[in-house]
């Protein structure tokens, strides 16, 4: 199974420089919380682009960004902030997803990156009382967070649990950060969840309010949407005559 990380010359030796790098990924899982949170976290950070994941079942689409090229599985770099971004614009398919993980934890570590964060989503129908979020780590992070753990009886499936396990078994300190989303709702309020924490965490300071408000946006479009499709199932319904 072929899995290939494939970064920009240019940028090999600055990657070098550091051996304190966190690493911030997610997928576009539940809400899209992970795509949505780590694409903006690298246009407000203006991170480099540094590099792409090549796999042999990757789909086949790209787009045009004011970056340049916008690819399945992206790599950025933002040096200052010590910060290496993963943004994954599609999911990988479930034959390559176990080498995709292992993959990215392998160079992480040699690079010396210190720590994985991760961005998911969890299903709103578990939230109990006004709590934002739940968040579990592997057994070696030091991390704690104030907000309520992940517990028994809830589950994290897909590609974001592989890699988890893989960070797991290879001794990597990672948190992973679930906010409560809608499971088949694209969620920008959800992903400004996960980026007020990252601010939290790591010393930030990302205005999420651009977020916010293109989560209200969405929210309008559903409404007009819903209205939209009430009134043409009314049209379409015999009408009574006189």
């Amino acid at each position: 199974m072929s899995v290939d990380i494939v970064v920009d010359s240019i940028y090999l030796e600055k990657l070098k420089l550091r051996n304190d790098w966190i690493f911030i990924t997610g997928f576009p899982g539940f809400g899209y919380v992970g795509t949505i949170a780590t694409r903006y976290l690298v246009t407000q950070l203006r991170a480099e682009k540094i590099g792409n994941i090549i796999t042999k079942y990757m789909p086949d689409f790209i787009a045009l960004e004011d970056y340049g090229i916008l690819t399945p599985y992206e790599l950025f770099m933002s040096y200052d902030n010590k910060l290496l971004i993963l943004v994954n614009n599609a999911t990988p398919a479930n034959i390559e997803r176990v080498v995709f993980a292992k993959t990215i934890v392998k160079w992480a570590k040699s690079l010396g990156v210190k720590e994985f964060i991760l961005a998911g989503g969890l299903n709103s129908r578990f939230k109990e009382g006004n709590e934002r979020l739940r968040w579990v780590k592997t057994s070696v992070s030091s991390r704690e967070l104030p907000e309520p753990k992940f517990h028994k009886g809830l589950y994290v499936v897909g590609p974001l649990a592989i890699l988890f396990l893989t960070l797991e078994v290879e001794k990597v300190p990672a948190v992973m950060i679930l906010p409560y989303t809608e499971p088949d709702r694209f969620d920008p309020k959800a992903a400004a969840v996960f980026i007020e924490k990252v601010n939290e965490l790591l010393g930030l300071n990302i205005d999420v309010q651009g977020l916010i408000e293109y989560s209200k946006a969405v929210e309008e479009a559903e409404v007009l949407l819903s209205e939209t499709l009430k009134n043409i199932e009314e049209d379409r319904r015999p009408k009574p005559y006189i």
